[in-house]
C-alpha cells in the first residue's frame, strides 16, 4: 500500500497566525442499545471496551501526526469541556478493526467557521503487521495524514488577517464565559453561513484593565491544565500501544481466516451438495448389463459418499470460522485486562482516565468560575455538561452577542 506522509512545514508561521489545535476525545460511535447491552455489540464484533479507549487512543494518533508537521501552535488532546480552542477537530468512529479504519471527521475554527466535514476510511496497511521497517508505522497512519493534509490545505486558503482574529475570538470568546461584563461589546455574533465566520471581532478589551488582567492569567492556568490532561491522555495511549497493536494484528488474522474459512465452506457445501444431488439423480444408461449397473451403481455410491464428505468438511470449516469469532471475543477481553485505566494524581486529586478525567476537567472549569469570584467578586455559573459537548459556544456569549442585524 502507499504511504502517504503529512505535510511539513517549510517557512516559521508568524506566532499571531500560529493557531493551535484541539482535538476532542472521539465519540465511539456506538449505539444506544450496546451501550445498555455489551453482548448485542459483541455479536456484531464490537467490543464496548475496546471502542471506549479507541475514543482516547485514535485522538493522540491524530495530535502527533499533527504536531510532527510544525504547522500548528499547541495540539492537544482535550476532553469535551473545553469550550473553545482556536482550531477544533471532532471525529466519530463509525468502523474500527485490525482490518479496517473508518472516521467521521469535523473540523471547525473558535469564530464558528466549518472547515470541513468528511469520511475518513481506509484497510489496514498490513506492512505494519509484519517484521521489517514498515512495523512501527500505524496501520492506519494514511487517514491521519489525510487529516493533518486537509486541515493544512483549508487554513492555507484563509486570509492571514483571519487566522489573527481566529485567536483573537478565541481569547475573548474565554473571557465573555467567565466574565462577561467585562468583555461586553468586544464580539458581534451573526448568523452562520456555510464557510463563513459566526464571530467576529468589534473591539478589544482596554489594555492594563486589572479585570482583562486576571482573566488573563486565569486563562493561562486553564491552558497549562489542558496540556496536562493532553499529557495524561498522551501516556494512555502509550501504555495502550502495544497491547492495542497485538489486538489489532490478531484481529485481523482471525477476521481474514475467517473469511477464507467462510468462504471455503459455503464453497464445499455447494459443491458437496451438487455432488450428492447428481449422483442420486444420474440417469441409467446400462440398459440392463448386470455388469454395467455394478460399475454406475459404484460410481452413484461413490459422488453421493464424496459429497457428503464435501458437505461434512464444509461444516468443519464453519466450525472453525466460529472458532476464529470465539478467538476475537478471548482477545477483546484480555486486552481490556491489559489496556486498564491509567491513574495519575494532580495537585492532590486522583484521576483516573476512564472517564473521570473529562469529569475532573469539568471541575476544573467551575473552580475557574470560583478562583475569579474571589479574585474579583463577580460570581458567575460555568458552562453545564450539555453546553460543554455544543459545538454552538457557550450560553453566556449568547447572552451579550446578540445577532448582527440583517443590512437589508
Amino acid at each position: 500500500m502507499p504511504t502517504l506522509a503529512a505535510i511539513q512545514a517549510t517557512a516559521e508561521i508568524p506566532a499571531d497566525q500560529l493557531l493551535d489545535v484541539g482535538v476532542r476525545l472521539f465519540n465511539p460511535g456506538l449505539a444506544k442499545e450496546f451501550e445498555d447491552h455489551p453482548e448485542l455489540a459483541a455479536k456484531k464484533g464490537i467490543s464496548v471496551d475496546i471502542r471506549r479507549a479507541e475514543a482516547r487512543y485514535l485522538p493522540s494518533l491524530l495530535r502527533s501526526t499533527l504536531e510532527s508537521t510544525g504547522d500548528w501552535g499547541a495540539v492537544r488532546v482535550i476532553p469535551p469541556a473545553v469550550l473553545v480552542m482556536d482550531v477544533m477537530v471532532d471525529g466519530t468512529i463509525v468502523r474500527s478493526s485490525g482490518y479496517e479504519l473508518a472516521l467521521d471527521i469535523s473540523v471547525t475554527d473558535s469564530a464558528g467557521r466549518r472547515w470541513f466535514q468528511k469520511r475518513y476510511q481506509q484497510q489496514a496497511d498490513t506492512a505494519s503487521y509484519r517484521d521489517g521497517p514498515g512495523r512501527s508505522r500505524d496501520p492506519y497512519q494514511n487517514i491521519y495524514a489525510q487529516i493533518a493534509n486537509d486541515m493544512l490545505a483549508y487554513r492555507e486558503q484563509l486570509p492571514k488577517a483571519e487566522l489573527v482574529s481566529i485567536a483573537r475570538v478565541t481569547r475573548l470568546r474565554f473571557g465573555i464565559d467567565l466574565a462577561p461584563a467585562s468583555f461586553q461589546g468586544c464580539l458581534a455574533r451573526d448568523k452562520p453561513h456555510a464557510g463563513n465566520a459566526e464571530y467576529r471581532v468589534v473591539r478589544l478589551p482596554a489594555a492594563g484593565d486589572p479585570v482583562i488582567d486576571r482573566t488573563d492569567r486565569i486563562r493561562e492556568r486553564d491552558a497549562a491544565m489542558i496540556d496536562t490532561v493532553s499529557e495524561y491522555y498522551a501516556a494512555f495511549a502509550e501504555r495502550m500501544a502495544e497491547p492495542y497493536t497485538g489486538w489489532r494484528r490478531s484481529t485481523y488474522d482471525e477476521i481474514d481466516a475467517e473469511q477464507a474459512a467462510n468462504g471455503q465452506a459455503v464453497a464445499r457445501e455447494v459443491l458437496g451438495a451438487a455432488a450428492v444431488l447428481g449422483g442420486v439423480l444420474a440417469p441409467a444408461t446400462c440398459g440392463g448389463s448386470s455388469n454395467c449397473e455394478s460399475i454406475e451403481g459404484a460410481v452413484r455410491a461413490g459422488a453421493v459418499a464424496g459429497g457428503v464428505i464435501a458437505v461434512v468438511s464444509g461444516l468443519e470449516q464453519g466450525k472453525e470460522a466460529r472458532v476464529h469469532a470465539d478467538s476475537l471475543k478471548e482477545i477483546t477481553g484480555s486486552f481490556q485486562a491489559e489496556a486498564a485505566p491509567m491513574v495519575v494524581d494532580l495537585e492532590g486529586r486522583t484521576l483516573r482516565l476512564t472517564g473521570t478525567a473529562e469529569a475532573q476537567y469539568a471541575e476544573w472549569r467551575r473552580l475557574l468560575h470560583d478562583l475569579y469570584g474571589e479574585e474579583t467578586g463577580i460570581v458567575t455559573d460555568p458552562p453545564s455538561t450539555a453546553d460543554a459537548k455544543s459545538a454552538a459556544g457557550p450560553p453566556a456569549a449568547t447572552a451579550v452577542l446578540p445577532p448582527a442585524k440583517d443590512p437589508t
